[in-house]
């Protein structure tokens, strides 16, 4: 692997890194989108978060604005997992990462601060990192914090091979001083090679690999246990939490950060978390009052948020991409040209319209636009709509008139609709298998299914939205549930990881890139908008693409 040469060990040394080489790093990791994703905001805690908040109140909110609690809807039929390495679905990080902190953080103008980390130095061309930990800080079940929890963390998420491990690839093996206790506060991360994007890989928000566990409480209630009421030590600590039911949080009396003015965080009582994934049902409730924030809005319902009264659209680029899964192990899909045929019936700017009103941007690779340093407008259109061309490839595949299924719920329904009406024109005989969103997860997960329509929610780096779903299922694709085995693939993911020359890395995305449309494991569909929405009344809450924060959020009235 090369190193940056015009990044030094003391550039990327704490306790916060400059927006200069901050962007050096991002451009590394890949996330350069960011800068012009924060709508005037960002991460918000600690030092700055007090003010130039994205809904335009600046300042904190005075000493009578503060308590209350915030009445929230997440468009989902529920939230199954909050243990921050196990997490597969990005609305359910939108929770968790209220609940949690990492070793560092990214502040709203996107330089990189501490965060359970005060600070930290950097050795050994970029391969060494000492971090210094704050003292006094403590979990939600009243014990301490100490370097022993940032050793249990990373040990626990590599060795139960979470999904989140494949970020601490580089890290040295355990067993190889990867991770070294010093003191109490102090511990060391070696990495194999030189790593200057690990501090993003590190972070509370783009990782999750390093998000900070509570070791006694995990021994205490198991770990089955804790995937539903995790101990963190976060601004919100989760005090109930029903599958299927609701999620509640309440503030966090011993949270150790405040703001610019030196006021305690978090500014709510707490959150009350409910899931809604009737469309029509959420965005009444949000404009009735019923709940004053919604995690996503409803494609279809956009223009009814738009004009309600005393509601506000947040907005901002989608750094994801969806697809139209197909699963290999079965048939037709285990054929390249059954598939490749399948993405010419699909005319994607049609289905954006019918399925999502237009809030999403129609493409045929797995790129996102927001992305913009590897973006390109002329990717190759073997993917492109096509009918005829389509129908020879599928004649050739033995595919006329294929019966199978589309896996969904009722959140994604539309989308179903929309795709089962173009494939049943295209001459397949197409149904729609609805479940609840607990039992999609569990058999999307195991195969049994025969298409979906999934992808990449939340990753604002290349590489997390590309590898855990394309490297193969036995060497770290963890996410590659359409049973995608294909050794050039693989090769070209480990190339563009490694490579820390921005321009060397954008060739190998692009090149794999490439590779993966013509070979098409998924029909490319778009990248969709995200869209949030809240009551006027809310205020201090940054929009940031993924990420729902509300230790810096209030009430008024």
């Amino acid at each position: 692997m090369r190193r940056h040469t015009n990044v030094s060990d003391e550039d990327i040394s704490g306790p916060v890194i400059d927006r200069r080489t901050t962007m050096k790093l991002l451009g590394a990791a890949g996330i350069t989108s960011l800068a012009g994703c924060t709508s005037g905001g960002g991460d918000g805690a600690g030092s700055g978060g007090g003010s130039g908040n994205s809904d335009g109140t600046t300042g904190a909110p005075s000493e009578n604005q503060r308590g209350g609690r915030l009445s929230a809807g997440w468009f989902t039929g529920s939230i199954d997992v909050l243990d921050p390495p196990f997490i597969s679905v990005g609305q359910y990080f939108q929770v968790a990462a209220n609940v949690f902190n990492g070793l560092v953080t990214l502040n709203k103008d996107l330089t990189i601060r501490g965060d359970l980390a005060k600070d930290w130095e950097v050795a050994d061309d970029g391969t060494k990192f000492t971090f210094n930990l704050r003292k006094g800080v403590k979990f939600h079940d009243g014990s301490d914090f100490t370097a022993e929890d940032v050793k249990y963390t990373i040990n626990r998420t590599i060795s139960e091979e979470a999904p989140a491990a494949s970020k601490l690839e580089s890290l040295k093996p355990m067993d190889e001083d990867g991770v070294v206790v010093k003191d109490d506060h102090t511990v060391e991360l070696t990495f194999s090679e030189p790593m200057a994007p690990a501090l993003i890989y590190l972070t509370r928000g783009p990782g999750r690999a390093a998000t900070i566990v509570c070791k006694e409480a995990i021994e205490k209630m198991g770990a089955e246990q804790y995937k539903v009421k995790p101990v963190g030590t976060g601004p919100f600590k989760v005090t109930k939490h029903e599958i299927g039911s609701g999620v509640t949080l309440d503030a966090f009396e011993d949270y150790f950060e405040t703001d610019s003015e030196g006021n305690a965080l978090p500014y709510l009582d707490g959150i009350d978390i409910k899931p809604i994934p009737e469309p029509a049902t959420l965005v009444n409730a949000l404009r009735s009052g019923d709940i004053d924030f919604a995690n996503l809005v409803p494609l279809q319902n956009v223009k009814k948020v738009e004009q309600a009264n005393g509601v506000e659209k947040l907005d901002a680029p989608g750094i994801n991409w969806y697809g139209f899964a197909m699963n290999q192990r079965r048939e037709p899909f285990g054929s390249r040209k059954a598939r490749m045929g399948i993405a010419k019936s699909i005319d994607n700017e049609a289905y954006v319209n019918a399925a999502y009103f237009g809030n999403a941007l129609p493409d045929t690779g797995p790129i996102n636009k927001a992305t913009n340093w590897v973006w390109r407008d002329d990717k190759p259109t073997d993917q492109q709509y096509d009918p005829e061309a389509g129908k020879k490839l599928i004649k050739e595949a033995g595919a006329e008139g294929a019966s199978f299924h589309i896996l969904t719920t009722q959140s994604s329904l539309r989308g179903a609709k929309a795709m089962r009406q173009q494939l049943n024109k295209a001459g397949f005989d197409v149904s729609i298998e609805q479940v609840t969103s607990s039992t999609y997860w569990e058999r999307y997960e195991k195969g049994d299914y025969d298409t979906t329509i999934s992808g990449s929610v939340g990753d604002p780096d290349p590489d997390q939205s590309l590898w855990n779903f394309y490297r193969k299922p036995d060497d770290g694709g963890v996410w590659n549930w359409v049973n995608f085995k294909d050794d050039t693939a693989n090769e070209l993911l480990m190339k563009q990881r490694t490579a820390l020359e921005r321009e060397q890395r954008k060739q190998a995305l692009q090149e794999l890139e490439d590779h993966l449309i013509k070979q098409a494991p998924h029909a490319y569909l778009m990248h969709q908008d995200d869209i949030a929405a809240k009551r006027s009344n809310v205020k201090g809450f940054t929009h940031i693409p993924f990420m729902r924060n509300f230790h810096t959020t209030w009430v008024e009235g």
